[in-house]
């Protein structure tokens, strides 16, 4: 047996032992602490999930909630089945589904990664995020993987663009915003990014003297249909639920979140609100006036105030973090480490931006409009659910970064030292990872609670 089978082997069973460790740590979880089917939001998808199996699913739901993960709920449903055992039936699926998550988050990340980066940067992922809410039956996890695929096809395409993209990419969004109505702002923000980027190359090859090959309307025209692919993709596949929403609610894209309670100060006020006038089955019963909206927000309160909510919004969001899971050190970490080879090679990180400009501006804009959003809702609702969707698709940005930007195209007199570097940090990690695997399956597991 040569080598090569001996450590594929290795790493077979190694996997194999690893994903023991985390079903079991999953189940601690489920069965010791979360044993409470009406903490955060569990009961409603429960009731979600029977109301659409017990009308032959003509259900269409109260547009807090969204349909893609009560619907998965619902095949496991039947009729005269006690809410306890529907309750640990949810459960068990969302482990298995967790699992599958975690399998098909480590292919795609060893195709864009180096092996041990990815292996790193899912067992970080497994252990200091997914386990803690997997004996849940709650929509994180599946939004958490769809989110993250998402991020990372439109990225792809503002790369390289390609129609079959496109279609995959608007109907993953599709997916997403069928499982929490939280995309949108990502869909609208690469539209711009890649309508922009397609503008500034046509104004570039008009104004340029070059001699090379210039960028023909075919090519053009090509990457415009790949952007629009995406949103004509994703228009089809949310199609039914937002006709519905706007035959009954009056808005293609409805949302009591979105559309009423993030423009209270309290959670306390949303109920008396538009929550108490009927906003989950119409358009609240109460005067014009006194509904919620922007333009209403900015009338009553000071910028000031607005600025406040921001900062008090975002240092809640860090605390939540630092006293979380664990999974605050390793992001702390790999934005500390990335941030120091940005500096070090600068004239690497200038020729980076110049190169992959409007990348940069997409994931800044992206990461950055996301964190203002977590921090606004925050006196509504807050907690790791909200911000952990972010989690996949930062870490990556700074692996990928970090692991191939710098690892793998750098060319200067010292790379052997700062590739001795790279693996330092990856051992590091990896370490840290052994580590945090044993406090957090001898203590944490059976006493934390991963449902906020």
């Amino acid at each position: 047996m040569n080598r090569i089978n001996i450590a594929k082997i290795g790493w077979l069973l190694g996997g194999i032992a690893l994903a023991c460790l985390y079903v079991n740590g999953a189940i601690q979880q489920s069965r010791q602490v979360n044993t409470d089917m009406h903490r955060t939001d569990q009961s409603a998808y429960m009731a979600y999930a029977k109301a659409l199996a017990e009308s032959n699913y003509t259900y269409i739901g109260d547009r807090n909630r969204m349909p893609l993960y009560p619907f998965l709920q619902s095949l496991l449903y039947e009729p005269g089945l006690s809410d306890e055992d529907f309750f640990v039936r949810g459960k068990r699926l969302n482990i298995a589904l967790s699992v599958a998550f975690l399998i098909g988050l480590f292919f795609i990340l060893q195709k864009h990664l180096p092996l041990m980066a990815a292996t790193n940067l899912i067992l970080i992922t497994a252990f200091t995020v997914f386990i803690f809410k997997a004996g849940f039956f709650q929509a994180e996890l599946l939004f958490y993987f769809l989110n993250f695929f998402c991020f990372l096809l439109m990225n792809k395409l503002l790369h390289r663009p390609k129609w079959q993209w496109g279609v995959l990419t608007g109907v993953m969004l599709g997916m997403a915003h069928l499982t929490k109505a939280s995309v949108l702002v990502g869909l609208v923000l690469f539209l711009a990014a890649a309508v922009l980027q397609e503008a500034y190359k046509l104004y570039r090859q008009k104004r340029s003297q070059d001699t090379g090959t210039p960028r023909t309307k075919k090519q053009l025209i090509m990457n415009l249909v790949s952007i629009a692919c995406v949103a004509i993709m994703f228009l089809a596949t949310v199609g039914r639920y937002i006709s519905n929403s706007k035959k009954i609610y009056g808005s293609y894209f409805y949302n009591v979140n979105s559309t009423f309670y993030m423009w209270y100060d309290s959670w306390e006020e949303a109920k008396e609100g538009t929550r108490a006038h009927g906003d989950r089955v119409g358009w609240p019963d109460m005067p014009a006036e006194l509904i919620p909206s922007p333009s209403k927000y900015l009338r009553e309160h000071s910028t000031q105030q607005i600025a406040d909510r921001f900062l008090k919004g975002t240092s809640e969001i860090m605390n939540t973090a630092m006293g979380s899971y664990g999974y605050f050190r390793y992001f702390f970490t790999y934005l500390m480490f990335c941030l120091y080879m940005m500096i070090v090679d600068h004239q690497l990180t200038r020729r980076f931006f110049r190169q992959y400009a409007f990348l940069f501006l997409f994931n800044l804009m992206y990461f950055a409009v996301y964190l203002s959003l977590y921090a606004w809702y925050t006196p509504i609702n807050s907690g790791n659910r909200f911000t952990l969707a972010q989690f996949l698709p930062l870490m990556f940005a700074l692996s990928f970064v970090i692991f191939r930007l710098y690892s793998k195209q750098r060319r200067v007199p010292y790379e052997k030292g700062q590739s001795a570097l790279v693996k330092a940090f990856t051992t590091i990690v990896a370490i840290l990872l052994v580590y945090d695997v044993y406090i957090l399956l001898s203590q944490k597991i059976s006493t934390m609670y991963g449902g906020w």
